[in-house]
């Protein structure tokens, strides 16, 4: 999803960084996307509606074989409450098979994977076309689109379309969305991170640039 919040300076920051080290994108870092887009495709044969954001190093493009993944999964449920384990069953079956069955197969190296939210595509729709009804859903999806790395987009392709150019949606919710992104830069495992990404370019023999590690460390201080 293309910034909605294109003069946002806390927006702007997070970006940039991320586009540049997402230009030194590891093998390990392609090989998993393919991969997760590949599992996506298989559970969506089942009839599911069913897409994924990256958070994490592969958001960053910098996963080597012992990261982590972390998702968000955008699911059509047959109710428009907030999915979660006791009023949508489906979610531990496509848990279970996207953890033990897909991914063990078709992974070149299994890694561990954990959903860290889970967006109800029916109640995301109820709330676009009633702002009234929930803004906190659209909030969520519209910040995860605008910072993370989306797999398998088709499915939500059209709820992005549906709020493209609302302008006083995205006025609403702009203070809103920035605080939870600089919450998310202050946590010290985002700080980690940083370091890590950044000793994987020295392993790959990338010079920082001074300019860009200055950039790096003002946004981790200032943010």
């Amino acid at each position: 999803m293309r910034n909605p919040f294109p003069e946002n300076e806390t927006f702007k920051k997070f970006l940039g960084i991320k586009d540049y080290f997402r230009n030194f994108t590891t093998q390990e870092n392609m090989m998993r996307t393919r991969e997760l887009s590949r599992a996506a495709r298989l559970i969506q044969q089942t009839g599911a509606s069913i897409s994924f954001d990256l958070l994490g190093s592969v958001n960053f493009g910098m996963a080597v074989e012992a990261s982590d993944v972390d998702i968000v999964m955008y699911i059509e449920c047959d109710h428009e409450e907030e999915a979660r384990y006791d009023n949508t069953p489906m979610l531990r079956i496509y848990e279970s098979l996207f953890f033990a069955t897909i991914l063990k197969e078709i992974s070149h190296n299994p890694f561990k994977l954990q959903i860290v939210d889970f967006i109800n595509l029916r109640r995301l729709g109820r709330a676009i076309r009633e702002p009234g009804f929930d803004d906190d859903i659209v909030a969520r999806f519209v910040f995860y689109r605008t910072i993370c790395r989306g797999v398998n987009k088709l499915p939500i392709r059209k709820y992005e379309q549906a709020i493209s150019g609302n302008k006083e949606l995205f006025h609403r919710i702009e203070d809103y969305l920035t605080e939870a992104l600089k919450e998310f830069t202050r946590s010290s495992s985002h700080r980690m991170s940083f370091n890590k990404y950044m000793a994987r370019l020295r392993e790959q023999g990338v010079k920082i640039p001074a300019s860009m590690v200055e950039k790096i460390h003002e946004y981790l201080d200032k943010t």
